[in-house]
């Protein structure tokens, strides 16, 4: 088994409008500032691959579109992963987040972001935080604040980087 220290974070994004394109590379760039090595890819790229071989710690964040729809960068991931035919190990012990977007406006709130969760969860990933929904219908900075700095501060205790761990939670603000 490979080390958890020579595996990448994987930070995954479903997006339709950017906005979790953006908070997702966001927080890519952070960690690359903390010399911790990521990956930021839509959901739909990861389709394939083997995440729990090569990944030590999975972020998600996804949108909801339509009516409880998968972003289209997301969408064939989901359509993979929701199988029952799924692999209940698919996602064995990976440590995982998810960070849900949506507008309260709508009757299926965040419904993407929700569904992910529980099935990562279904198929044995590990949450090591529970699911933030940010609704853009009432104003999601603080909802979205408080998650990215419980998710560096996760992430940078998990991989021991010394660095990371003296860069201030301050530098994970959102732009204005």
């Amino acid at each position: 088994m490979t080390d958890l220290a020579e595996k990448t974070i994987y930070i995954l994004y479903g997006s339709q409008t950017g906005n979790a394109e953006s908070l997702a590379v966001e927080l890519s760039e952070k960690l690359l500032e903390a010399n911790i090595s990521s990956q930021c890819l839509a959901l739909n790229a990861v389709k394939k691959v083997d995440l729990k071989a090569v990944a030590s710690f999975l972020v998600v964040i996804c949108s909801t579109t339509g009516n409880g729809d998968a972003p289209e960068n997301a969408d064939g991931w989901w359509r993979s992963v929701k199988l029952r035919s799924a692999a209940k190990d698919l996602f064995a012990d990976l440590p995982y987040s998810v960070l849900a977007l949506g507008d309260t406006n709508y009757d299926k709130y965040c419904y993407m972001g929700k569904a992910i969760d529980k099935r990562l969860a279904e198929l044995g990933a590990d949450r090591v935080l529970e699911i933030h929904c940010g609704d853009e219908g009432t104003g999601m900075e603080e909802t979205v604040e408080a998650w990215k700095s419980k998710v560096y501060e996760l992430i940078t205790t998990r991989v021991g980087c010394s660095e990371a761990s003296e860069l201030s939670v301050d530098a994970l603000k959102l732009e204005a």
